[in-house]
């Protein structure tokens, strides 16, 4: 009996322990996120007022044709475009 529950106790420490180092999962991206020129609200999804894409690290936003990033990212996509 006593062996049995050292046995028991250690399947319960090993799988705790592989419970702890399993993967987290990734953050989702949010929403939204504001433009850090025009403080608009960038959306995920492009629509007639939030025309032009801007890339982040947590993804694609996009935001209007008017601000800074807005116009920086406009004539990087027609520079390639150009190529």
């Amino acid at each position: 009996m006593k062996n049995y529950m050292k046995c028991l106790i250690a399947v319960v420490a090993m799988t705790t322990m592989v419970g702890a180092y399993a993967q987290k999962p990734k953050t989702p991206q949010p929403k939204t996120m504001t433009c850090p020129s025009c403080h608009m609200a960038m959306g995920l999804k492009k629509t007639a007022a939030t025309p032009v894409a801007i890339k982040t690290k947590n993804g694609t936003y996009y935001c209007c044709a008017g601000c800074a990033s807005g116009k920086a990212a406009l004539k990087a996509a027609t520079k390639k475009k150009k190529v």
